[in-house]
């Protein structure tokens, strides 16, 4: 029995001991001390992203993946503002010819009647190659390795890493101009699992494109209707085989891109993803039966020429780490004034990215994104979002004492001013709150959404929320300041919800509202009929405590005319759902530009943009015949008096016809640790990583200084198990020195027991 008290006590001392050394390092910490002093990038996202196959993918949770791994052919300058367009995996930007109907080319300034076709010719970089992946992966001989496998060898496999590479004589290739038109057939394609949400917007331009969509859509109705009853799997339909007029490979490094008429907007499209290289090798692999299964598609696992690749995925946990076969983009060696004294211009020249591998890790919660970006843990709270330090901004403003350790920590904080706009729209094809069916019913329904515009106090919502957040404006019409388009002052204000007085803006007063309310039918928010309160829902894709504040507002300044606002706050992806089956009333929304130039915003209120019908991008469903005339008008002009005059016709239309409320244009915030360098945030540049730098030995160094463990706790256990231990000890002490009679026996025998014995 002394044995195991003595085992015991020197196990409870171990632990003891154990633990105190421990807690001299970072137990806390989410990666290893090896990954803290690498060159790795720590950043977190809320939602899985839905698409990264460059035909679908077209949200914000997904750009961050898209643009670190894809290039399109055009991208934006990083430092220079405003935007400036430069070519990216093309050697200079594309040479653009106007031609007529008898396909005679025309001067630039040849009048829109002229203009049959534009042709844009784009000259591509050479040496620039795929990422290793088993659709390249060819032997020796020079023979596929991967694209006729059985589903006996898919089945089992999650991941393109588990096909091996180490047996390829070579796992990639060169991009070629072929890739970028196999990708623009792409967008066509009834073969690709998952439609384009730009396929009719670019149908109306690519020369041939729609036409090319019949042809592929009735041969795949046709497979599908020969195929055996309960089976669904096509085999991969071949798209080089399928002629384009609008896209062809004039050789291995030239492309051409006809469009019909004039459209200057289109050379921003081409900066945009869905205008990469795809290699036709890769479509083939994912088509493979068995495929789909293992969830192994491009939407899942894709494949670029970009600076980084994805190496690990689970819904909690994403990796990309630096392509080993990238071409090497250089620095920007120009930028705006202050540039190089910010250090901005230190790495000139080099050729990028800077940074091995980005980790991302799920944080579907504020607080505790916050909490870890306090501590370092992350280096930028998130890549897809630049309002991502709202709530580390709000803390500022009471007293935690988070400001004081922002400070500290020396955390910076770089505001943007990027065309953003953030609106709440009212579903068209509502009978209550939407056009209506009668033109009665249309000109209450208008009154009752004007009423609404007036009484929603966007300037109290940006003294709320924005004073110490950043720079916001509240929005007269759906073009962001900083635009072309854009009209500031008395010219700029809608006359519908403000008035100028006194040099400013002022809303008008809520008696103005009540009086269209009660002509709209609703006096005090009653139907005037039935005497029942008006009930409208509201949707919005914010969720949690942290949003709380901005859902209570809104359900406020319903209330402020008696109408019954009942909020549905959900995740984005619910959201979106709800969005597309036009099943809400009110809802909460917001754009990132594309592209700088207002056909990027006033495109999202046109018919055929609408999402319920045409899958679009108009999630208001609203539609104007005169609107659309004017749009069609207003996209294919130039810059300058006649384009402002279009647009000011359209921006009065719908001020009068309120789809929106206009709400906010806000400011953008972007918090980045100590250790980051080259930051400049930006809505419209998104392949930023590669421009950026980690300091990770910095890293390591203050996060252990901010890290420290507190000894007491630790300390207090280790009493606790001695104080548990000590009466046991004390205890199986005494026993050692009684007998079985219970005759206390001493330690050193006395005379008489000697005798005795």
């Amino acid at each position: 029995m002394p044995t195991i008290i003595n085992r015991g006590l020197g196990l409870a001392a171990g632990i003891a001991l154990a633990t105190s050394l421990a807690a001299c390092n970072q137990v806390n910490a989410p990666y290893s001390a090896k990954d803290i002093a690498s060159n790795a990038m720590f950043v977190s996202f809320q939602l899985y992203p839905k698409f990264l196959d460059p035909v679908s993918s077209y949200s914000l949770n997904e750009t961050p993946y898209m643009h670190q791994t894809y290039e399109p052919l055009l991208h934006y300058n990083y430092l220079k503002r405003p935007f400036e367009l430069e070519g990216l995996t093309t050697e200079a930007l594309p040479t653009v010819v106007l031609i007529d109907k008898a396909g005679k080319p025309l001067p630039d300034g040849a009048p829109d009647s002229d203009v049959a076709f534009s042709t844009y010719t784009i000259h591509l970089r050479h040496g620039v190659r795929y990422q290793p992946h088993p659709a390249l992966a060819k032997d020796a001989s020079g023979h596929d390795l991967y694209l006729s496998l059985t589903p006996d060898e898919i089945r089992g496999k999650h991941s393109i890493w588990e096909f091996p590479l180490d047996k390829a004589a070579t796992t990639t290739r060169e991009m070629t101009a072929d890739d970028y038109v196999y990708e623009i057939k792409r967008l066509a394609s009834p073969y690709v699992a998952t439609p384009s949400p730009i396929y009719s917007l670019m149908a109306s331009y690519i020369v041939g494109l729609r036409e090319l969509s019949d042809t592929l859509r009735a041969e795949h109705d046709r497979e599908l209707k020969a195929l055996p009853p309960g089976t669904t799997y096509l085999p991969w339909h071949d798209l080089r085989n399928d002629p384009l007029e609008g896209a062809r490979a004039i050789d291995k490094y030239t492309l051409e891109i006809r469009i019909k008429g004039r459209y200057p907007q289109f050379k921003h499209w081409l900066a945009q993803t869905f205008f990469v290289p795809i290699p036709w090798e890769a479509d083939r692999f994912y088509a493979q039966k068995g495929m789909a299964e293992q969830t192994l598609s491009l939407n899942t696992w894709p494949i670029g020429t970009g600076p980084y690749m994805m190496t690990e995925q689970n819904p909690n946990h994403f990796v990309e780490a630096r392509n080993p076969n990238y071409w090497g983009e250089r620095y920007p060696s120009e930028g705006m004034p202050g540039d190089k004294e910010a250090g901005l211009l230190d790495d000139a020249g080099k050729p990028m990215p800077f940074i091995d591998k980005i980790v991302w890790s799920i944080e579907k919660e504020a607080e505790p994104r916050t909490q870890k970006f306090m501590q370092g843990y992350y280096d930028l709270p998130e890549l897809d979002r630049l309002d991502d330090s709202f709530d580390l901004l709000k803390e500022q403003m009471d007293n935690t004492g988070r400001a004081q350790l922002i400070r500290d920590h020396g955390i910076r904080m770089t505001n943007a001013h990027d065309p953003i706009n953030w609106y709440i729209g009212f579903n068209w094809l509502d009978p209550v709150i939407g056009k209506g069916n009668t033109p009665e019913q249309e000109v209450r329904n208008r009154k009752l959404r004007q009423a609404i515009s007036i009484a929603t106090n966007w300037e109290e919502y940006a003294a709320v929320f924005f004073d110490f957040y950043g720079p916001a404006t509240v929005a007269m019409g759906p073009i962001p300041p900083a635009l072309f388009g854009y009209r500031d002052g008395k010219e700029g204000i809608d006359p519908v919800t403000h008035v100028w007085k006194d040099g400013q803006a002022v809303r008008r007063p809520l008696e103005e509202a009540k009086k269209l309310l009660a002509e709209a039918g609703y006096p005090d928010g009653r139907d005037a009929k039935t005497g029942r309160p008006l009930v409208l829902t509201y949707d919005s894709r914010e969720i949690g405590p942290t949003y709380q504040g901005r859902l209570s507002w809104q359900i406020k300044q319903a209330a402020r005319l008696g109408i019954q606002l009942e909020a549905h706050p959900t995740d984005y992806n619910r959201f979106q759902d709800r969005i597309r089956q036009g099943g809400e009333q009110l809802f909460f929304w917001g754009w990132n530009a594309d592209y700088p130039d207002p056909e990027d915003f006033l495109f999202l209120l046109t018919t055929d943009q609408g999402v319920v019908k045409y899958d679009g991008d108009n999630q208001a469903n609203y539609s104007n015949p005169q609107y659309d005339a004017l749009y069609k008008r207003m996209k294919d002009l130039p810059d300058g008096p006649e384009r402002q005059q279009v647009i000011d016709q359209m921006v009065g239309i719908i001020q009068q016809d309120a789809p929106w409320e206009f709400g906010e244009f806000p400011g953008s915030t972007r918090a980045t640790q100590a250790w980051v360098s080259n930051v400049r945030p930006s809505s419209v540049v998104l392949d930023s990583v590669k421009y950026m730098r980690v300091d990770g030995a910095k890293r390591a160094e203050m996060l252990a200084q901010w890290n420290r463990p507190k000894l007491w706790p630790v300390i207090l256990i280790a009493l606790g198990v001695f104080a548990v231990f000590w009466p046991a000890w004390r205890f199986y002490q005494r026993r050692q020195l009684t007998n079985a009679r219970g005759e206390v026996i001493s330690r050193a025998p006395s005379r008489k027991q000697g005798e005795s014995a």
